[in-house]
């Protein structure tokens, strides 16, 4: 079986990534048990590994539409925020629902989610393009 590169990237970057900021933010801010926020996690891996490849098509179409109408370096990172934000959050509530929290729970933690998903949208915009250059290596190119 050939394992596409991509999507092992993209799949691994997401993984990663919200596992760290995902239990800061739960136990740290919202107040989340470590047993919630590890339930959290738990159910957020089959998510990631589903959706991982999915969110990257979809990042780089929001990177390319931004990029044509934001001009500048700026829209890189308007795209990453947007993308992580839109994508994201429907994803954490429905975790969260689906964990057994309170609707007041699930509103606090989605309205701490979406000021933390604007501080680590661009973030991860550059975490997912290191985790791609190092799983997908350039292509080389030799001068004769």
């Amino acid at each position: 079986m050939k394992i596409n590169r991509l999507w092992l990237a993209d799949t691994l970057a997401l993984m990663s990534f919200t596992i760290i900021t995902g239990m800061f933010i739960e136990i740290a801010i919202v107040g989340m048990t470590v047993q919630q926020s590890i339930q959290s996690r738990i159910l957020c891996q089959p998510i990631n590994i589903l959706t991982g490849r999915m969110y990257g098509i979809y990042r780089d179409n929001i990177i390319v539409q931004t990029d044509k109408k934001i001009p500048g370096k700026g829209a890189k990172i308007i795209g990453d925020i947007l993308a992580y934000i839109t994508f994201q959050l429907p994803l954490y509530i429905g975790i969260l629902w689906v964990i057994g929290m309170d609707i007041s729970s699930i509103v606090k933690a989605a309205f701490t989610q979406t000021a933390a998903l604007l501080v680590l949208g661009a973030p991860y915009g550059y975490w997912l393009t290191k985790v791609r250059a190092f799983i997908i290596p350039a292509p080389v190119s030799v001068k004769i």
